[in-house]
């Protein structure tokens, strides 16, 4: 049993994981949480270079910056990735199950970040709709308001209808997992890093 299971390890897959699992250590409410993300290789990432990430070496390759997430996500004990492709999605009560080629898992909250290419995951719980704010024909987002799609089912990315920059969609990872943090705390809460006593 997952608290969170993420389907999609791009840019707002990642961005959700790490903020999900960065307060593993700094709130109690967060200490016992466990988080899965399911990914199958094949994020656009890839086949990109990035040249206007603040913060980022310039020019950057996707299978770089992508190695570098997956390095980072694996400081934090509290989420779990699988290399594998979801194939059903389904709620019976308050759980989900999640299926994918080679297992099934039970989840209390997901999050879908599949991309805009194509959703071909057996759902009867979202509607897909055309992707209005991208430059290319056909392709594809999730009805949502605003990330949500239904109690405990978010979206965040570009299936959401983001644009395609990674920077908004590695955002909107974040800003899903904040809303996660609000709706176990009833209140307002992010994921800060250390801020430090004094600058050297």
């Amino acid at each position: 049993m997952y608290d969170v299971l993420i389907i999609g390890g791009g840019a707002a897959g990642y961005g959700c994981a790490l903020t999900l699992a960065s307060v593993e250590n700094t709130q109690e409410w967060a200490k016992e949480k466990k988080y899965l993300m399911i990914d199958n290789g094949k994020s656009d990432i890839l086949n990109a270079s990035f040249f206007n990430l603040a913060g980022v070496q310039f020019g950057i390759g996707g299978d770089e910056l992508y190695a570098k997430m997956q390095t980072q996500l694996k400081n934090f004990k509290s989420c779990e990735t699988k290399n594998d492709t979801v194939t059903k999605l389904e709620k019976d009560g308050e759980l989900f199950t999640v299926t994918t080629q080679n297992e099934s898992y039970t989840a209390k909250v997901v999050v879908i970040a599949t991309g805009m290419h194509k959703f071909e995951i057996n759902c009867d719980l979202t509607n897909v709709i055309t992707h209005t704010d991208v430059m290319k024909p056909g392709k594809v987002a999730l009805d949502n308001n605003d990330n949500k799609i239904s109690e405990n089912l978010y979206v965040a990315g570009l299936a959401s209808g983001a644009k395609t920059m990674f920077a908004i969609a590695n955002g909107e990872g974040a800003k899903v997992a904040c809303e996660i943090f609000k709706s176990w705390t009833g209140k307002s809460a992010v994921a800060h890093d250390t801020i430090k006593d004094k600058i050297v």
